[in-house]
């Protein structure tokens, strides 16, 4: 599990475990990944939080939790194995299974339905109204690998919840830092290019960029010239030199990204106070 789920996701993982607990689950989500495995491995994970008969632990062994892993409680219902078109009349039988009281002692009723995308228009509509009238006791966990595809109406219907890509978070992670390497060479071979460099950040989360900004605002502080490829000994001496002015710049502009002003204007603004302390 620990592979599969990034920190984000286990702050997630902790809302809905306190959702549980305070009785305020929701009684319909909708999760997007593009792995299946974790999918399954969350929505898993959410089943079992909602029938615990312990203190709703991430490996809890109780009878009911057990169950859930083996797939044997009576009122746990799976369609679809995102791959192959999940059919009206598999939701159908969902929906006739649940109009039943019950089989489970705590009479919570969960169904699954792994590659939401993939039903049909005709399965997505007889969800879509069984959605509209949604019994507090029953539980609907949509998977999906592809949200662009699902109908609209569904989504309106559920808690979105995106869970985070380990590899995407792995890549973005490796661009910050290259990104801060080209920083400093710009800096070191040709000062002018960091404005063009800026344009790269653009597309990035405000929580990306001031991540970049106090990274370099790190670098500075904590000398790391070896580690990010600074070999000038006059840019070194600069850096040296205006260190507190560079730091604050850095940590002043990345702290102006949580106010949710222009991302654009905030980086331009913290490039043009940096080339002004180093030129």
């Amino acid at each position: 599990m620990d592979s599969l789920f990034t920190d984000q996701d286990f702050k997630k993982i902790a809302f809905l475990k306190e959702q549980v607990k305070n009785n305020s689950f929701p009684n319909q989500l909708l999760i997007i990944n593009n792995d299946s495995d974790k999918l399954n491995q969350f929505a898993n994970l959410l089943a079992r939080f909602l029938v615990c008969q312990n203190n709703l632990e991430l490996n809890c062994s109780c009878n009911n939790c057990q169950r859930i892993n083996n797939n044997t409680f009576y009122d746990l219902k799976v369609c679809g194995d995102y791959l192959s078109a999940i059919k009206k009349e598999e939701i159908q039988e969902i929906i006739a299974s649940f109009q039943y009281s019950a089989l489970e002692a705590n009479g919570k009723k969960i169904y699954l339905i792994r590659g939401a995308e993939l039903m049909t228009p005709e399965a997505a509509n007889s969800l879509l109204k069984f959605l509209e009238e949604p019994s507090e006791t029953t539980y609907a966990i949509l998977l999906t690998k592809n949200k662009n595809k699902v109908l609209d109406t569904i989504k309106s219907r559920c808690l979105n919840l995106l869970l985070n890509n380990v590899i995407v978070n792995q890549v973005i992670e490796d661009f910050k830092k290259e990104f801060v390497i080209n920083f400093f060479s710009s800096l070191e071979n040709n000062k002018e290019n960091i404005f063009i460099l800026i344009r790269e950040l653009f597309g990035y989360s405000n929580l990306d960029n001031q991540e970049i900004l106090f990274l370099i605002g790190n670098v500075i502080k904590n000398s790391a010239w070896q580690e990010y490829n600074i070999g000038s000994q006059k840019l070194i001496t600069t850096l040296e030199t205006k260190k507190n002015k560079l730091i604050e710049i850095c940590f002043a502009m990345g702290n102006l990204l949580t106010d949710n002003l222009n991302k654009e204007l905030v980086l331009e603004k913290a490039m043009i106070d940096f080339y002004n302390e180093v030129v």
